[in-house]
């Protein structure tokens, strides 16, 4: 190129340049000195395919004194029009590593050549009419280094639109002018800006955590199946597994229950053996949670009194504990797990260390054998709007997380409750199953069961209001209660007979005119004082007569007495009354106890017991001086003289054995250690978070859609005053976006409040290593990788200030203040039990910290009687370090009419009350020391406050 302009003359001429040869050079692809020329290809992909044999170009060249320069298009290097462009300005804009040159000139003329192409050539159109009367001007010729250069003119823009389809013409371009040496600009490159790189590295680290995350979460959450069929126990598990727990029989004797001054149960005997079940029964209030609670040693308030032996054997509570198992009413079970990890976690947190991983799984697939749910293994759970398993099922899994410990005892609560009939009678029938043929001694409450159902039990125990009514074998309970004057009536359930016979008798009033042991009301009106019942269904209640029963008799005899005589056999169900006088007198008694019922209400709970009826204290005499009650509290007797006497016992002998010691022997002492269980936590946690990654995608996706709006919204902030109140903008928004997304955390721990109750109360884990593993596999993906995207990004974007050092001080002031209002949210979510009341809480602190975050009120404003409040406000802290990170060494410069204003921005904070000095301490400081306050003072609450009370 040099070679090119050797002889070429200097321009303009002068007496400076003696040089007989003068020393040029081609200055090429810059702004025009004094004359340049461009040669250029036509880049728009139509005109090139219009015109595949012939290329066309363009050349343009500028002359800067007179201010004009030249278009010429040409076709196959033929030229084809032409155009002269007047007052034409050059603008060269200089970049690091870009350079744009333009050429803006106000007014265009355009002529065409003949019998050229695009000019009146045989077979292709003809533009002269149109360069002539529609190319006025004003056009520019623009070239960006790197990206090729364009050609636009309104009309001209108007042409290559409609026919090839391109906003304008487009072009690489190659130019130069020669110049002597003195001639060439002189050009000092601008310094690197560096906000450039951090846009890059902030999206590809955006991304990179979006493509390790996918991946990994992908590959931990893919489909696997287990292949049971590879499971090998070691022979001496595989004995273990076969005596696998020691059978207890459970005897009782005067058991009561005092809350306050109230007598909730009194005086219950009775006793279960191995093999048996043993139904509770009675009406609603009683008294059947509680008196199971008591007989699984469960926490309660009030005293406890009475005697319970195990196998003969006096057992201390925490002893007691170990050997058996206990089913909830309500199913508390993690919906995102599938039946068989469910199962398998109790396994592996309750059963003993140094039992070996095969044998816990052989355990864990014997259990669901037992219990019928192999099948459905690979369900998920599910709750509600994702239903998995059926109601049933997702009981017989509560009892199977219990049955896997092989406990001696099997308590369960309502275990039929809100099951249809079909499912409830196979839940029973799995459980007296389990007892007959695994030798197992099981104890359950249950509500009005269907006949089908009443028939498998083998001991009941019937409460009414806190009393006993009866307590013994199934099989003699029809014929003790005829024996006494209360038989059930033919084809009638006996168990919907005996809880309407309680309620009717603890129903009616006292009265000297009441026989105390009459029967003469229906099943319907017995239940009048259920809750469920409304009066809207009492408009016909049925009622007994000896000379209308339901079953088609006229009279009932027995031994040749009738029926129609003898009040003590009025115990058939009867038509209703076709007395308008018996309609009358019996909707008026039950407005009556309605009324008074309501009243009781409004007035409150009686402090004291409320006398029995004559009724209900007739059955309970009975009772208690029967034969049965009799021989039952000689057996306990017989048993709690030998445990009294402590006489040892062989183990070879027919009585059966110690079972906590048994027990022991077996099992070992040791359940899972600290170390597994926050293992096997941490596990089910994260399993838990990626299987229902809602709250997760929400956070993260959240964080960059935002991160991306705050950087368009506060891009390339300058060194100014509107600069300045952009920072602190942008830093009080990320703080509000971050501190009530954390809000969201109150639902982790309060779903499962009442599973971490259950759990730690049936010994799967500590509070410690629950609590951790919470931290680290809840807390710590919803709080320390969103503020990390979102940083990454809206550093660049906004253009804050281009150092590492200050880039990573607001990254960890971002996660720092994150994780310190997480544990804010923790410690309220952990207090406080209603999700509501929590919300509330939180919202009201965070509004706090809001006020005092430095911004809407001026710390010297409040005085220093009230400074601890913006001390105390992790909002301030964070705020605080965010600007003094960003603003500490800043110029402010800005001018407003004609006043320049030259500040540095540590001073404008002061005026804010923001000390530029406070970055360390105590900003991060303390918000280190609240993030662990906080979390110590969460971790206290969980252990000590949140207890199963029943």
């Amino acid at each position: 190129m040099d070679t090119a302009c050797m002889d070429f003359p200097i321009k303009p001429p002068s007496s400076l340049y003696t040089d007989s040869t003068p020393n040029m050079t081609c200055y090429r692809n810059g702004a025009t000195v004094t004359q340049n020329h461009q040669m250029c290809n036509v880049t728009n992909r139509k005109i090139l395919d219009m015109l595949p044999d012939r290329p066309p170009q363009v050349t343009f060249s500028c002359d800067k004194p007179s201010a004009a320069c030249q278009f010429q298009f040409w076709i196959g290097q033929i030229e084809s029009f032409y155009c002269a462009l007047d007052t034409c300005q050059i603008d060269l804009e200089t970049g690091y590593d870009t350079n744009v040159t333009k050429y803006g000139c106000q007014e265009m003329r355009c002529n065409c050549i003949p019998g050229r192409m695009m000019c009146g050539e045989e077979g292709s159109l003809d533009i002269g009419d149109f360069l002539k009367e529609g190319i006025k001007g004003p056009a520019s010729f623009t070239c960006t280094t790197g990206t090729g250069c364009k050609f636009e003119e309104p009309s001209m823009n108007q042409l290559i639109n409609d026919i090839f389809g391109d906003a304008y013409i487009t072009l690489t371009c190659e130019g130069g002018e020669c110049l002597h040496y003195t001639q060439v600009p002189g050009y000092q490159r601008p310094p690197k800006p560096n906000r450039t790189i951090w846009v890059a590295l902030s999206a590809a680290g955006a991304g990179l955590i979006f493509l390790i995350a996918s991946a990994g979460l992908w590959y931990i959450g893919r489909a696997r199946s287990d292949n049971f069929g590879q499971i090998r126990l070691p022979e001496n598990e595989a004995s273990k597994l076969m005596a696998d727990h020691v059978p207890a029989s459970l005897h009782f004797s005067s058991l009561s229950y005092t809350l306050g001054s109230r007598t909730i149960l009194d005086g219950i005997t009775g006793h279960v053996k191995p093999g048996q079940v043993l139904a509770i029964m009675g009406a609603s209030g009683a008294g059947k949670s509680t008196f199971l609670d008591i007989l699984a040693r469960k926490n309660k308030k009030g005293l406890v009194t009475g005697t319970m032996l195990v196998n003969g054997r006096a057992v201390k509570d925490d002893d007691f504990r170990k050997v058996v198992g206990f089913v909830d009413q309500e199913d508390t079970l993690m919906s995102t797990l599938t039946v068989y990890e469910t199962v398998l976690y109790s396994a592996l947190l309750r059963l003993p260390r140094d039992m070996s991983i095969e044998a816990k799984k052989f355990r864990t697939l014997e259990t669901m054998q037992e219990l019928g749910i192999l099948d459905i293994r690979d369900s998920r759970i599910g709750d509600t709007g994702r239903r998995s398993i059926s109601g049933g099922e997702k009981r017989r899994v509560s009892i199977a997380c219990e049955l896997v410990t092989s406990p001696s005892i099997l308590f369960l609560d309502e275990p039929t409750s809100g099951l249809d009939s079909f499912n409830a009678f196979n839940v029973v029938d799995c459980l007296v199953t389990l007892a007959r043929n695994y030798n197992r001694t099981v104890i359950f409450t249950i509500h009005q069961p269907r006949s089908n159902i009443v028939a498998l039990f083998d001991q009941l125990i019937l409460l009414a209001q806190g009393k006993l009514v009866y307590s013994g074998a199934l099989a003699k309970c029809q014929a003790y209660f005829e024996h006494i004057g209360h038989p059930c009536p033919p084809g009638f359930n006996i168990g919907d007979y005996l809880i309407d016979l309680t309620m009717q008798a603890g129903s009616e009033e006292t009265s000297p005119r009441t026989p105390s042991l009459r029967s003469s009301h229906g099943p319907d009106e017995i239940n009048d004082t259920d809750e469920e019942r409304g009066l809207g269904l009492r408009s016909a209640p049925v009622h007994r007569h000896p000379a209308r029963s339901l079953i088609g008799s006229n009279s009932h005899s027995e031994g040749g007495r009738s029926s129609a005589s003898d009040p003590e056999d009025e115990t058939e169900l009867q038509t209703r009354p076709n007395s308008l006088a018996e309609v009358a007198s019996t909707s008026g008694n039950f407005i009556k106890r309605k009324t008074s019922q309501l009243l009781q209400a409004v007035s409150g709970p009686s402090k004291v017991n409320a006398p029995l009826s004559s009724q209900l204290a007739a059955l309970v005499d009975v009772y208690d001086s029967s034969e049965i009650a009799s021989s039952l509290r000689a057996e306990i007797n017989d048993l709690a003289a030998t445990a009294n006497q402590d006489v040892p016992r062989p183990r070879d002998s027919a009585q059966l054995p110690d079972v906590v010691g048994e027990t022991t022997l077996l099992r070992g002492r040791q359940r899972a250690s600290w170390a597994t269980q926050f293992r096997i936590l941490s596990g089910r946690a994260f399993k838990n978070l990626y299987r229902d990654p809602a709250l997760l995608a929400a956070h993260y996706l959240s964080s960059v859609a935002i991160a991306v709006i705050s950087g368009l919204l506060f891009r390339n902030v300058a060194n100014d005053m509107p600069g300045f109140q952009n920072r602190l903008g942008l830093f009080f928004f990320a703080l509000a976006l971050f501190g009530f997304s954390c809000l969201s955390s109150l639902g982790l721990f309060a779903n499962e409040r009442i599973l971490f109750m259950r759990e730690r109360a049936n010994g799967y884990y500590s509070s410690f290593t629950y609590f951790s593993s919470k931290i680290l596999f809840d807390i710590i993906p919803l709080r320390v990788v969103p503020p990390l995207v979102f940083g990454g990004i809206v550093y660049g974007l906004v253009g804050l200030v281009p150092t590492v050092a200050a880039f990573w001080k607001f990254l960890l002031t971002l996660v720092l203040f994150n994780l310190t209002t997480a544990s804010v949210v923790l410690l309220i979510s952990v207090a406080f039990s209603s999700t509501s009341v929590a919300s509330l809480v939180g919202t009201l602190i965070m509004l706090y910290n809001l006020l005092f975050t430095g911004l809407l009120i001026n710390r010297e404003s409040v005085g220093p009687a009230l400074g601890w409040l913006h001390t105390i406000s992790f909002f301030h802290a964070g705020f605080e370090a965010l600007a003094v990170n960003e603003l500490r060494y800043l110029q402010l410069k800005e001018t407003k009419y004609g006043v320049e204003i030259d500040v540095p921005a540590a001073t404008i904070l002061s005026l804010f009350g923001l000390r530029a000095q406070s970055f360390w301490w105590p900003n991060i400081g303390l918000l280190g020391i609240m993030f662990g306050s906080f979390t110590i003072l969460s971790y206290l609450l969980l252990h000590f406050y949140v207890r199963e009370q029943r």
